[in-house]
């Protein structure tokens, strides 16, 4: 029931999204959307991501007896968040992942834009994301090691929270060679993409997750413009087959794949057994299609497990 009602609350908010859906004619969605656009995607190599941001959810023993690497497992304050740090000290890298939070209400709430003002870049971003990543950068920066690669990955609340971790370790010195999120909500918007060009971020979403489409673009701010997704956006179809969109195209054409999602979105196309299982389909070899096909591979609905 409680799933059911989640659903509902996520399609009610997403439908105001369609009064505001006016930025690309349908001759320009047309275009972007007949193109294949060439790009080389690893999907053994998003699997292991998606193994991590999958492990977020465990307990910290669990987690440890998968990643025998991790230093360190922390769940901060009241944020519902929590992470986990592995650190290789020969390859001198470390991987962060971090689980959405337990409460998908917080998705469409507290979205107030801000300025992180303290910081040298003006990056407007979501209030209520924002905060929780702050206090996960503060619980695992004594365990940061400053000379090591960073690689990053999160689900749903927790790839957002990846993302803006990554701008804040950048900013501080970091080298954060790459961010992949699953089902992420926006967390910034059009002005902020803009500046967002050093960021190594990649979106992963499955063909029907209603997550990515939130918080809502009828959410306007009158200096920083509309919520917007930073990043290049791979979305996942049935068995080898998948879309590459590129962070500009994504960007524009995104709002049709809500109006398809909208009329068939189940919460268990978020879930990250559901995102494991497509990348696995894909691992013995892919196929790209260009997203007016992707109506050609929609999958069966097919049960899996909560989080």
């Amino acid at each position: 029931m409680r799933s059911r009602l989640e659903l509902s609350a996520i399609v009610v908010v997403c439908l105001m999204t369609l009064t505001a859906c006016i930025g690309v004619s349908r001759q320009e969605l047309l275009l972007l959307g007949s193109t294949v656009t060439p790009a080389k995607v690893d999907f053994v190599e998003l699997g292991a991501y998606a193994s991590r941001s999958k492990a977020a959810y465990a307990t910290e023993a669990a987690i440890r007896s998968k990643y025998p690497a991790t230093v360190r497992v922390g769940s901060p304050g009241k944020t519902d968040a929590q992470y986990f740090l592995e650190q290789d000290d020969k390859a001198k890298v470390q991987y962060i992942a971090i689980r959405g939070t337990a409460n998908r209400r917080n998705l469409i709430e507290d979205v107030e834009m801000r300025i992180r003002e303290d910081l040298a870049l003006a990056i407007p971003v979501h209030a209520g994301f924002d905060g929780t990543a702050r206090v996960l950068y503060a619980d695992m920066t004594p365990s940061l090691k400053r000379d090591y690669t960073t690689y990053i990955t999160g689900h749903s609340l927790g790839g957002a929270l990846a993302a803006l971790l990554a701008i804040h370790m950048i900013e501080d010195g970091y080298k954060v060679d790459k961010v992949v999120t699953f089902g992420q909500p926006k967390f910034t918007t059009t002005d902020g993409v803009a500046k967002l060009g050093f960021l190594k971020l990649t979106r992963v979403v499955d063909e029907n997750d209603m997550v990515p489409m939130l918080p809502p673009t009828t959410i306007v701010n009158r200096l920083y413009g509309v919520y917007e997704h930073a990043g290049p956006e791979i979305i996942l179809l049935d068995g080898p087959h998948y879309v590459f969109l590129p962070t500009h195209d994504a960007g524009r054409i995104s709002i049709g794949e809500f109006g398809r999602s909208l009329n068939i979105a189940d919460l268990k196309d978020h879930h990250m057994d559901n995102y494991l299982s497509r990348l696995a389909a894909k691992s013995g070899g892919a196929v790209a299609v260009s997203y007016d096909e992707r109506e050609k591979y929609v999958a069966p609905k097919k049960k899996v497990a909560s989080n």
